[in-house]
């Protein structure tokens, strides 16, 4: 029998192997989802997508992507007990995003965007730490 905190995490991914290989071994036992529709909502915590994302807001990038907990617009912060994040369902990916978002785009990763030709001269400059 599953304990209720890994049945709350249950086919709430998509597989990597499933998705790279277009099969895994584990078959109905994988607990990751085969598909776009085996993937289940997720239970989050109230303050879930509450706060901006530093990395992504001084970068423009963030390692965790999709499964970042911070938020990467900020338009779209919700304020603190809402019902949208009492109960938040997966957004709608298509599977190519799904595979790509476990791969984030690394190139800009490293770069300083102080320097860029775009940064404006009269913002302060931020510490890269």
């Amino acid at each position: 029998m599953m304990d209720n905190r890994k049945y709350q995490l249950f086919k709430t991914e998509m597989c990597r192997n499933w998705q790279e290989m277009g099969e895994c071994r584990y078959s109905k036992k994988c607990r990751f989802a085969h598909g776009i529709d085996e993937l289940r909502g997720i239970q989050r915590h109230a303050r879930y997508k509450t706060e901006i994302c530093k990395t992504f807001h001084l970068t423009g990038t963030c390692l965790y992507g999709v499964r970042c907990t911070f938020v990467h617009d900020e338009v779209h912060v919700p304020t603190i007990g809402s019902p949208k994040m009492m109960k938040t369902a997966l957004p709608v990916f298509s599977e190519e995003d799904l595979a790509w978002s476990f791969f984030p785009n690394t190139s800009t990763i490293w770069s300083d965007r102080r320097y860029s030709s775009s940064s404006s001269s009269s913002s302060s400059s931020v510490p890269f730490i």
